[in-house]
């Protein structure tokens, strides 16, 4: 039985997607042992050691006081599975980086159904290795300062991702409906399964990293407050019921801040304009170009169609509470320049970079570009996606031959 060029197409993009997911995941496997067994001083080592405290009442805590415990959760029970600590640790990790990669994978060929597939693995792999531009005599780091949208360092943000992935791309569906649709529709979910999964994913997200929902849902209501507005009030039932999925998520957050900064707590957050952002760069707007260089490309570009769609404002509506919450607040305590209230800036990068690198990818293999026009874009944009992709990748070789990049 002859097989269709097509179905050989197909065949050789699922190898394809094998072959690069398999390297991703062996890639993040080696760099996070790199960590664990050899530097021993990353947040790898103390979170490794968390996890070896792990139980199930620890596991009860964390579930009812939404503790960013999913990875310990996850290491542990390998662990109790037969796998020594530190194997443990590399293949939770390293799932999770290639959960992420898959979800890129899906995302990809739902909306762009007309690109070659051979082409999807690599720009999913693209995204899961670029970083901030590396300019040598600016800093001598990728990372620090710069921030980017994948680490290597630190397995509650690459635990949070692909579910972070999955609610954004969730939230973009349902928020389509009111777009999309004629007049202002009062019905969010389509049904009771639908609103149950919304809400858990988001939960998910918690439990893994709380710096995704606490950027993500004041993004979100802004684009509530902006289509009220708009509707006159028509849109507040959609609204509420979108609203009301976030519920036990925000409760989550509440009782993590309760937990960490309460009354009985050391640490505390205040308001400390630019003072943790520029304990670690030099030049704030510079180091912001070096992460978003492409991204700020497509979006001049592209601006128009980009901002007019939901995933666009979304993105950047998020990416903007991030950016507020790591000018403006700060932690008070020993723990003030650790940086961790700029993971959601971090996680806001990785929506932003995959909305443009579709955008991009639709402007290079579709027809709303042609001539000098086509070209330029071409040279600009490639050479800028290329220069990230280095840079991600030295940031790679850097952690795994040695250096502390964080």
């Amino acid at each position: 039985m002859s097989v269709t060029k097509r179905e050989q197409e197909r065949r050789l993009a699922l190898m394809l997607s094998c072959l690069l997911g398999v390297l991703l995941f062996f890639m993040v496997f080696a760099s996070t042992y790199h960590l664990l067994a050899e530097v021993d001083a990353s947040d790898l080592t103390v979170h490794l050691a968390w996890a070896d405290e792990f139980d199930k009442w620890t596991l009860l805590q964390a579930l009812l006081t939404g503790n960013d415990r999913l990875w310990h959760a996850c290491v542990w029970l390998a662990n109790r599975l037969g796998v020594s600590l530190v194997y443990a640790g590399c293949l939770v990790t390293a799932g999770a980086v290639e959960a992420a990669y898959l979800i890129y994978n899906a995302l990809f060929k739902g909306m762009l159904q007309w690109l070659n597939r051979r082409l999807i693995p690599f720009a999913s792999l693209t995204l899961c290795l670029v970083s901030a531009i590396y300019v040598p005599w600016y800093t001598t780091t990728i990372y620090r300062g710069q921030s980017s949208p994948n680490v290597w360092h630190n397995p509650t943000q690459m635990m949070v991702r692909p579910f972070a992935l999955i609610a954004f791309w969730m939230t973009v569906r349902i928020y389509r409906r009111l777009r999309e649709r004629d007049g202002w529709p009062t019905r969010a979910f389509e049904s009771k399964r639908e609103i149950v999964a919304y809400a858990f994913v988001l939960m998910l997200t918690v439990w893994a990293k709380p710096s995704f929902v606490q950027a993500f849902i004041p993004g979100l209501a802004i684009l509530m407050i902006v289509d009220l507005i708009r509707s006159r009030g028509k849109a507040f039932l959609f609204c509420f019921k979108t609203a009301c999925a976030y519920i036990p998520a925000a409760l989550l957050m509440l009782m993590k801040f309760l937990s960490e900064f309460g009354a009985d707590s050391e640490s505390g957050i205040e308001i400390a304009f630019l003072d943790v952002w520029s304990h670690s760069t030099k030049n704030i707007p510079f180091s912001m170009l070096l992460l978003f260089a492409f991204p700020l490309f497509v979006f001049i570009v592209d601006g128009k169609r980009l901002l007019s769609s939901v995933e666009g404002q979304l993105s950047l509506s998020n990416l903007a509470v991030a950016v507020g919450m790591k000018a403006a607040l700060a932690e008070t305590g020993s723990s003030r320049y650790h940086g961790n209230l700029s993971w959601s800036y971090g996680l806001a990068a990785v929506f932003v970079w995959f909305i443009a690198l579709r955008s991009f990818l639709e402007l290079m293999f579709g027809d709303r570009l042609t001539g000098k026009k086509y070209t330029v874009v071409a040279v600009v944009g490639w050479t800028l996606l290329f220069l990230h992709l280095l840079s991600g990748i030295i940031y790679y070789m850097k952690i795994v031959s040695g250096e502390i990049l964080f």
